[in-house]
């Protein structure tokens, strides 16, 4: 006897230790994979870093200095037309020039302009570094003439769609001159008279800025030379650049301040209304005509025959001013397909900044100074200055600038928006589209598809645990218990489908019965059980159990019919026989077929089931003594179900529905398939969204390992984690006082 119990008692150490070893390896797996997912979204965080100078001699009267297309070492143009790489070597020779060439300019993706003393302007593009099928000096256009006897201060090149399609910008101390390149012949473009101390063309030959002797900034439309509004522009402006993709322009004063300036556009709303109307803010009276910002006013008033909307001027404002560079800018530099900029200063100071987020991220002094060119290799990987000694050159290892909390998280002005918002668009159709990598969008989304999963399944779900655990007969109870609990086994992907392509159709067919079945079926199911509760008790303690149940089933099939009986003669009535299309005319409210509604409805059909075990489980928890007790007290069925068996769960029911919640904020497959997967901020019922989770299952595949992009894909799926995490918990300190609650019975 005493062996066989030293054997249980060893038989209970082994599995012990067995439970707790498989409890530790859970744990530490949990740990690694939250280790994993936080080293991937790390880097996005880590400060920029400057590799130390390398310094390479150039010949005399070194004019520009640029880089290869894709990356690579510097190369520079001296007086006599001859490109040099950093090593010395030489690439190309400048055809049909007059030594010396008077000046010289280098733009991003190897565009080079150079002015020579004849007054011959030539256009080209240099090709250099690997990437390079035949490298050597490429010319695009014949050589333009202009004026020699004018001293000429500095000269401009920018493409438009392609290299059939170019412009040059010349300026002096008296006079400014522009011309473009189309279909293989020079045509002078207008611009308004006198000279500038600076000017910059903007990529897509849209815009020209012009920085006068005073230093007053002018941007002037192009080809017609119409000048530009400004709002607010910086005074005492030295330099000008414009950005990748010419639709950001930055500006540097005297002082070293820096101003980043935006193109709004804008729309003119004339109000042939009775009322009036109000636009973010501005107020258009009636038969009054005003200037607004299109930040989707077009849009939604495009519904409304009586107002009329037509384009109207940009106005160019100033969006950002990052940190002052502390000392007069002598050189500007943009990078090709970034947003990144570098300022250098008379005194040898080079800051690095970033357009999207405003941000410095290096600040040096560079070898070198004072520095007569600047120039950024593509995606912003490296910095090369041109001085009176050389070239000094180096990499920056800053890959993931256009990041931080702030853009993550709160709104921003991007290029095209009027305002601060939050957006969440990784993608668009050129090289030098800014990215939008707000989480917001995502976050709402995720709180939203929730939120209208939960007010679907709640009810729903917590009525039927409480009448199956304390009202329905055994019969019933047999019935209900499993067939809702079998409902979990149905794949999500499953729910998913049938709601994209079943129910979203037939909702949208049918919104209005929809609607007004919303609202009638907890009306007639509350009236139900008030006129059985005003019943005489005689008749009811005469009555089957569960009789009640299908008293007001049959109760809501029949208002249930009423209402799809009267719902179309109705919308024929009153909404001209479709609904959709008059809350769009009337109010403006776009109507997805995939969208809140759907969402709550499929997403709560799987939720349900969750919800309803565990908060069947605590109603049937309450010991049968205390019901039987109320009961022998006087008390019906109902109120000793709601007075005492309610209170006395409470705790199970609240881990219920946070379980529940855990369950919804992870889904993936449903939202995917039934939300449209459109990040959008909005609240209402008819509008899409896009969860954490469905953002990350579509993208993850698109993003290349190791991009932004990609990153902050794991940055959502560390937010993913804490919800989960946060919501598990508590549901487990939930079920834990529920435990202490009822551990003395």
């Amino acid at each position: 006897m005493a062996r066989r119990g030293s054997s249980e008692r060893t038989k209970d150490r082994i599995a012990a230790a067995v439970i707790r070893c498989g409890g530790g390896l859970v744990v530490l797996l949990v740990a690694v994979m939250v280790l994993g997912i936080t080293l991937s979204a790390l880097p996005l965080f880590l400060r920029a870093r400057l590799a130390p100078p390398s310094i390479a001699a150039t010949g005399e009267a070194t004019l520009a200095v640029g880089f290869p297309e894709r990356s690579g070492r510097p190369w520079s143009l001296d007086a006599r037309g001859v490109v040099r790489e950093a090593s010395g070597a030489i690439l190309a020779r400048l055809p049909e020039v007059a030594v010396p060439l008077r000046a010289a300019v280098h733009e991003p993706g190897g565009l080079q302009a150079a002015l020579d003393a004849s007054g011959l302007l030539t256009v080209g593009r240099v090709r250099a570094g690997r990437a390079a099928d035949a490298p050597g000096w490429q010319p695009l256009t014949t050589p333009l003439a202009l004026d020699p006897e004018v001293a000429w201060l500095g000269l401009a090149v920018a493409a438009g769609g392609d290299d059939d399609e170019l412009a040059v910008l010349v300026w002096s101390a008296a006079r400014t001159a522009a011309w473009s390149w189309r279909e293989g012949a020079w045509s002078e473009l207008a611009l308004p008279p006198g000279g500038a101390r600076a000017a910059a063309l903007a990529e897509g030959l849209a815009t020209a800025a012009l920085v006068r002797p005073d230093g007053a900034l002018e941007l002037v439309r192009l080809p017609d030379g119409r000048p530009e509004e400004l709002g607010l522009p910086p005074v005492d402006v030295a330099l000008v650049c414009f950005l990748d993709g010419g639709r950001s322009l930055l500006a540097a004063s005297d002082d070293g301040a820096l101003a980043l300036l935006q193109a709004q556009r804008r729309v003119e709303v004339r109000n042939g209304t009775s009322r009036s109307l109000r636009l973010r803010g501005v107020v258009v009276e009636p038969g009054a005509r005003l200037v607004v910002p299109d930040d989707g006013v077009g849009r939604t008033l495009a519904h409304r025959d009586e107002v009329e909307i037509a384009p109207a001027a940009s106005q160019w404002r100033v969006v950002r001013r990052p940190r002052a560079l502390g000392a007069r800018p002598i050189a500007l530099a943009a990078a090709d397909r970034s947003r990144g900029f570098a300022v250098a200063g008379a005194d040898g100071s080079l800051a690095v900044y970033n357009a999207t987020t405003g941000s410095r991220r290096v600040a040096t002094m560079w070898p070198i100074a004072p520095l007569s060119a600047l120039a950024m290799a593509p995606r912003g990987t490296a910095v090369a200055g041109l001085g009176p000694s050389g070239i000094a050159f180096a990499g920056l290892d800053d890959p993931h600038s256009e990041v931080s909390l702030r853009t993550l998280l709160l709104p921003r002005i991007y290029e095209g928006y009027a305002r601060p918002r939050l957006v969440w668009q990784t993608s668009g159709g050129d090289d030098s589209f800014e990215r939008k990598l707000s989480v917001t969008p995502l976050i709402l989304g995720t709180l939203k598809a929730t939120a209208y999963a939960m007010l679907v399944a709640v009810p729903l779900a917590l009525l039927a645990a409480v009448y199956v655990s304390q009202l329905a007969p055994p019969r019933l109870q047999a019935v209900v218990k499993p067939a809702v609990e079998l409902m979990a086994a149905v794949p999500s992907v499953v729910v998913g489908f049938l709601a994209a392509l079943w129910l979203a159709p037939r909702l949208e067919a049918f919104l209005l019965p929809a609607l007004m079945s919303l609202v009638a079926l907890p009306a007639v199911v509350l009236l139900a059980l008030l006129g059985w509760r005003v019943l005489p008790p005689a008749f009811r303690r005469r009555t089957s159990a569960g009789i009640e149940l299908g008293l007001v089933a049959a109760a809501a099939a029949a208002v249930l019919a009423v209402v799809w009986w009267v719902a179309g003669p109705l919308e024929r009535l009153l909404f001209g026989g479709d609904l959709t299309r008059w809350l769009f005319a009337e109010w403006g409210l776009r109507y997805d077929q995939r969208n809140a509604l759907v969402v709550g409805v499929a997403l709560g059909f799987a939720v349900i089931p969750v919800i309803f075990t565990v908060a069947e489980d605590a109603c049937s928890s309450v010991p049968r003594s205390l019901t039987h007790a109320a009961r022998a007290l006087g008390a019906t069925r109902w109120q000793a179900a709601t007075r005492m068996v309610l209170p006395a769960a409470s705790p199970g029911l609240f881990a219920a529905v946070f379980l529940g919640f855990g369950r919804a904020v992870g889904e993936t497959m449903i939202v995917l398939m039934a939300s449209g997967n459109t990040a959008l901020t909005g609240l209402g019922p008819f509008d899409g969204m896009r969860t954490m989770a469905a953002a990350i299952a579509v993208e993850i595949p698109e993003a290349a390992i190791g991009t932004t992009h990609y990153r902050v894909l794991f940055v959502t799926g560390l937010l993913l984690f804490a919800f989960s995490f946060a919501i598990t918990t508590a549901a487990g300190a939930v079920g834990r006082a529920l435990r202490s609650r009822y551990a003395r019975f």
